[in-house]
């Protein structure tokens, strides 16, 4: 125990590190490009030395990276993100690997075999082959290359599925730990950066402006105010927070549901668990906490089924207990009174009955039209790349255009965006392609239960109902874990 907390603080110091270098790099613009170039080239060294290492970077990268531009090159007017040349750099690492294992030892090649045994390679086919249709649709349909290829490019991410089957489609206990360390290290500095932007973002610091710009300028995440005072500190990665929350229940519930409620271990668990929630609360994104209970009533179904009724006191106690630690820790941050904290309405949950904020109205007024755009061409839809125009209340874009007659590809009613690229068929290989994830962590009676496989598939149909309104399922975010989850869900496992 002691070794994995001196390595989690190793790991938490190292991202420290990454997020300092970041910002000396926006501060500094002249060093940014040899940062940028001493992370690539340590990357890809790494995945040289081991494919295994190289996927827990691009893990790491997902985790703290939001959107991916934590550090960009410019080549020209195109800017090119860091996670963009990881990805690209370890998927050439696999192909050349890859290649080389068929010419030696051809159909006995161990990436093969495990490629061609995977449990769910055939609906990822299916998926794939859509989505190729999707791209050629929009090149027939004649939509800008342009906004095809910012349309598209967050797809190319499906092709971390090879790698990671190969990896880890066969799991030890030792790649299973390093993943576990890595990821749960991710979630625990995630939501220590939003409590630590609370901090900044109540107290007037300094330097809150130059963190602002900074978020800002590497779309790290958003930080506005809210009619109540709270800010909104939402950045794109903290589904993997909430992610570590299910896995964190599901291990209390399948490994220390012996332990005294108000033991020190059932304690410690709960606060670690109020730490991740506490980073969902603050986000004050409606599409998390619509989430957030979606998975909590799955999770509490799957114990009904299992155990009943009675037994379900205990879980919804401890969940309980974890989200009111989560608020104390909140506020705990923005009443500090060092320096003097700003005033803000103690209604924190003001944000649900938010019902005329431009980004609500901005979405109702884009449904019609989207459904319209639907209805043109709904078996295959029209092809990446396609647009539709509507009238926005976001600021942002009336200060662009007053009219606030605004055309874009990217739409937050994700499920009707993949509708709208991939048609209705495309969308039932999506959603296919869930329940059968779904269906292979589903628990079984009489059968010891996998904590692992209980907390990513609750994790899934948070990620899934939150794409309802905020897009993930297209995004490397959401991409990424759904990629890992299906791997190791379907994983043949020797402990």
């Amino acid at each position: 125990m002691l070794n994995t907390n001196k390595k989690i603080i190793w790991l938490l110091g190292g991202f420290l590190l990454i997020e300092a270098l970041s910002f000396l790099s926006f501060v500094y613009p002249l060093i940014s490009p040899f940062v940028f170039g001493l992370l690539f080239l340590a990357s890809l060294a790494v995945s040289i030395y081991s494919l295994e290492y190289g996927l827990l970077i691009i893990l790491a990268e997902l985790l703290i990276g939001s959107m991916g531009h934590l550090f960009y090159f410019s080549v020209g007017a195109y800017q090119l993100p860091i996670r963009i040349a990881i990805w690209s750099g370890l998927m050439a690492v696999f192909v050349i690997k890859f290649v080389g294992q068929l010419i030696k030892n051809k159909n006995t090649s161990e990436y093969w075999q495990r490629i061609r045994n995977f449990p769910l390679l055939k609906y990822f086919l299916i998926l794939f082959a859509l989505i190729i249709v999707g791209l050629a649709n929009g090149f027939l349909r004649h939509h800008g290359l342009a906004t095809i290829f910012n349309d598209f490019n967050a797809w190319l991410y499906f092709l971390l599925l090879f790698p990671l089957i190969a990896v880890y489609g066969h799991v030890d206990e030792g790649k299973l730990n390093r993943l576990r360390l890595v990821f749960l290290s991710g979630a625990l500095w995630l939501s220590l950066e939003t409590l630590f932007l609370l901090f900044v973002f109540t107290h007037n610091l300094s330097f809150t402006t130059e963190i602002y710009n900074w978020l800002r300028r590497t779309i790290v995440g958003e930080v506005t105010p809210t009619l109540s005072g709270w800010p909104r500190i939402f950045i794109q990665s903290q589904i993997y927070p909430a992610i570590a929350f299910f896995i964190i229940f599901w291990w209390r519930q399948t490994k220390a549901f012996t332990q005294k409620f108000f033991s020190s271990k059932n304690i410690g668990l709960m606060f670690m668990a109020g730490l991740f929630i506490s980073s969902v609360l603050i986000s004050f994104s409606r599409s998390f906490w619509v989430g957030l209970i979606v998975a909590l009533v799955f999770a509490l179904i799957i114990i009904v089924r299992l155990s009943g009724f009675r037994k379900i006191f205990k879980p919804f106690l401890w969940l309980g207990v974890s989200g009111i630690i989560g608020f104390i820790l909140i506020y705990i941050v923005a009443i500090f009174p060092f320096p003097a904290p700003g005033a803000f309405s103690a209604d924190f949950l003001s944000r649900l009955r938010s019902e005329n904020d431009a980004a609500v109205a901005s979405r109702w007024s884009l449904l019609p039209v989207l459904v319209k755009a639907i209805i043109k061409e709904p078996f295959l839809g029209q092809g990446y790349g396609a647009t539709v125009t509507y009238y926005s209340r976001d600021p942002r874009i009336l200060q662009q255009n007053p009219s606030g007659l605004y055309t874009t590809y990217a739409f937050e009613w994700n499920y009707l965006d993949l509708w709208l690229k991939i048609g209705i068929i495309g969308l039932l290989a999506y959603i296919l392609l869930l329940f059968k994830i779904l269906a292979l962590a589903w628990p079984k009676k009489g059968l010891a239960l996998d904590y692992l496989k209980l907390g990513l598939s609750t994790g899934l149909v948070f990620l899934a109902a939150t794409n309802l309104f905020t897009p993930y399922l297209n995004h490397p975010l959401g991409i990424g874990f759904l990629l890992l989850a299906s791997c190791l869900i379907s994983a043949d496992r020797v402990y």
